[in-house]
């Protein structure tokens, strides 16, 4: 795969990445502008984390079935639309709708993104390029809250959003130049692969851990700006926008995760240390300073990113044949943990205040890591027994 290549995919995976994190540091600013509440506000983010996690499985299907380039272009172009039409909502409502628009094509693009990387790069170099890819995920999750942070606070909630959109725009006329992908035989669609795929060691609990550690961290990372407000210095879409730093962490966790990998003995216990940290993360952000908040981010971003840059990898590499519908299930699992854990802890903390919202943070956490255990041990257990 040329550089070429590479810098088209890593551009288009920043630029969709961004697009469903680029109003969480507006969250309160949005919540004003449309006069709604801070529960209601959520929903901007749950709006589009949603439809990720229903619409992945039905795009790993069809990507069994046809080349993924085609999908990568479409999505992108389709994006751009959407994202310059947030800047026009004249209410809630329409942001909201515009919103799930774009829920419904990341997914296509990052599914389609996935299948490309996979199946165009030799078997050898395939866990490094999945690793690389998850880094550079992790990069668009900050470059999107940052950006959006600072351009608000310069010039307006809307000037992020418009900007974005010509970017996409240049990515998707950019894809037109991408070689097809490494695929010489297509599967038809059929829907008894998806238990097949579930049914294998392993793959249900790797699924289930990074829907519960999303969920942890896309619930800690959306309570973020409210908290702030409720704390000594207070709130702006910039120094929201700064907390976010933390996720740079996350980028040297995905490209450091095989190196782990190695010295624990195996992927599954690169997990179960990511989840570990994640605990420790959650138990930090409950504590009421601004600087807790800022450190338990970078504790989140590196626990987060070292068991979800190795997961891709290992499942890939576990299944040979049908590789859109292994990561349409992956960005399910993993989406679905996400958009529960974007309204459910605001929910709580409207309901209840920030002591109960923490806490049912950190009993996710530990549940994660309680499954990434029994992984780990089962998955040893396994290779022993058949030794």
């Amino acid at each position: 795969m040329n550089t070429w290549t590479l810098a088209v995919l890593y551009a288009a995976t920043v630029c969709g990445i961004s697009s469903i994190y680029a109003p969480q540091p507006l969250l309160p600013v949005l919540a004003r502008a449309f006069g709604v509440s801070e529960a209601t506000a959520s929903l901007t983010t749950t709006a589009t984390m949603l439809p990720l996690g229903l619409a992945p499985l039905a795009y790993g299907f069809f990507l069994d079935a046809v080349p993924a380039k085609p999908l990568i272009g479409a999505s992108l172009a389709l994006l751009a639309v959407c994202t310059a039409g947030l800047c026009l909502a004249p209410d809630f409502t329409w942001f909201i709708a515009v919103r799930v628009g774009q829920g419904l094509l990341v997914p296509a693009l990052l599914t389609a993104l996935m299948t490309y990387l996979a199946t165009s790069s030799p078997a050898a170099s395939l866990r490094r390029v999945m690793a690389v890819y998850i880094a550079v995920t992790v990069f668009g999750g900050f470059f999107g809250r940052f950006f959006s942070g600072l351009a608000a606070e310069a010039f307006g909630w809307e000037i992020p959003f418009l900007a974005l959109a010509i970017v996409l725009a240049l990515c998707a006329g950019a894809c037109l130049f991408l070689p097809p992908d490494g695929r010489a035989a297509f599967s038809p669609i059929r829907l008894e692969y998806a238990p097949q795929v579930l049914r294998k060691n392993g793959f249900v609990a790797t699924y289930l851990v990074v829907a519960l550690l999303f969920f942890v961290f896309s619930g800690m990372l959306n309570l973020l700006p409210f908290r702030l407000g409720r704390l000594e210095g207070g709130y702006s879409p910039l120094r929201a926008g700064s907390m976010y730093a933390g996720y740079l962490m996350g980028v040297i966790a995905c490209l450091t995760s095989h190196r782990f990998s190695k010295r624990l003995g195996g992927s599954t216990r690169t997990m179960a240390l990511g989840a570990a940290v994640v605990i420790v993360a959650a138990a930090v952000f409950a504590l009421p300073s601004q600087g807790a908040i800022f450190a338990s981010v970078f504790v989140l971003c590196s626990g987060m990113f070292l068991a979800h840059s190795v997961a891709p990898g290992v499942l890939n590499g576990a299944e040979g044949e049908h590789k859109g519908l292994v990561n349409g299930l992956y960005i399910s699992f993993y989406y679905s943990g996400g958009a529960l854990g974007a309204y459910l802890p605001g929910v709580v903390l409207d309901q209840f205040g920030f002591g109960p919202a923490a806490v049912l943070l950190l009993a996710a956490a530990i549940l994660a890591a309680v499954v990434a255990t029994r992984l780990d041990v089962e998955a040893f257990s396994g290779e022993a027994k058949a030794r």
